[in-house]
């Protein structure tokens, strides 16, 4: 984000500091196929999609609080993101699974067979505390996984199972995943993609014009900074305009008809874009009608353009399109 920001803007709003997730209608279909998994008591499950589609902002900000919303009580589920670099060894896996529960001794030196019964308690005595044999583990960018750590996650399965607690593990990750299951599920290996992987889903994108205004509602008033203030994003940014009406919804179908034509001319998926260029396209829009620029010029279509262009959105859907489902695609004129 650009630091020449007009002085009167408090630097710790959470756009500024793109520390925020607006709620989309995927995120709340997440929330639903997990919860269906957990009443079934899945072993496991992988959530896959591109990148940049809104995945891991919605599992930090939304997830545990709908799960709890559904089940009518906090849900056990420990989060891990894993790193993106090998682990070295087994005691460092759980380590770092560790660090990321919140366990107080994580990080002290600690045999591995140490470590995974650390941990092993540390699950159990989550799942007691809300009443109920059942714990999860959620892991994030999951594609990284290798086969000796989902073993180790089956071995620690196992060992919960040995004692009548439910340990979940379910997996988020890009589309690669589903390469990974293909693999494992034609290989000796076939019992680890059995546990883990067969639940699957494939989290979307952006995919019609009522969604965009969907996420648009969220800038006008599904948001609010600071608590109890009153004022939503768009309020705090743009005052005047939105004192007299003007809303980013009334922005939707010209971003919807924006976002398809910067489609790569050999784009062969259906219409399927990611949340991030979205957001950071409305956070550039929120910042020029902050430094006092006219509603109309800073919601052009022109502008929507530019600042979509500025995400590098074109080159991304060109990365991406080759995973995604190939569909005709009917381009919005």
């Amino acid at each position: 984000m650009k630091r020449n920001l007009p002085i009167h803007l408090d630097h710790h709003h959470p756009v500024l500091r793109q520390e925020y997730a607006i709620f989309t209608p995927a995120i709340a279909k997440m929330a639903s196929v997990l919860g269906d998994w957990i009443d079934q008591r899945q072993p496991g499950g992988s959530i896959y999609g591109p990148s940049r589609f809104g995945k891991t902002r919605g599992m930090r900000w939304h997830l545990k609080e709908l799960l709890s919303d559904r089940f009518g009580k906090s849900i056990p589920l420990h989060m891990w993101t894993r790193p993106p670099d090998s682990h070295a060894s087994e005691s460092e896996f759980w380590r770092s699974i560790l660090a990321a529960s919140g366990h107080r001794y994580a990080q002290l030196k600690a045999h591995r067979g140490d470590r995974r019964r650390m941990l092993q308690e540390l699950l159990i005595s989550t799942a007691r505390q809300a009443d109920g044999n059942f714990v999860a583990l959620l892991i994030d960018e999951a594609q990284a996984m290798s086969l000796k750590e989902w073993t180790w996650l089956l071995g620690l399965q196992n060992a919960l199972d040995w004692e009548d607690y439910c340990l979940s593990v379910f997996s988020v990750s890009s589309h690669q995943m589903g390469y990974q299951y293909q693999l494992m599920a034609h290989s000796d290996h076939a019992h680890v993609a059995a546990r883990f992987m067969v639940a699957n889903w494939q989290y979307p994108g952006l995919s019609c014009e009522g969604e965009i205004s969907y996420v648009l509602q969220g800038y006008d008033s599904e948001s609010e900074w600071p608590r109890g203030s009153g004022f939503s994003y768009l309020k705090y940014f743009a005052p005047e305009p939105y004192a007299r009406g003007e809303r980013l919804t009334h922005c939707a179908s010209t971003l919807w008809r924006v976002l398809n034509a910067l489609l790569p001319e050999d784009y062969g998926g259906e219409s399927n874009f990611p949340m991030q260029h979205l957001t950071r396209s409305v956070e550039k829009i929120l910042i020029n009608l902050a430094r006092g620029e006219n509603w109309e010029d800073s919601t052009s279509e022109a502008a929507w353009l530019n600042a979509l262009i500025e995400t590098r959105f074109t080159d991304h859907m060109r990365l991406i399109s080759s995973d995604i489902p190939r569909k005709k695609l009917t381009r919005v004129k």
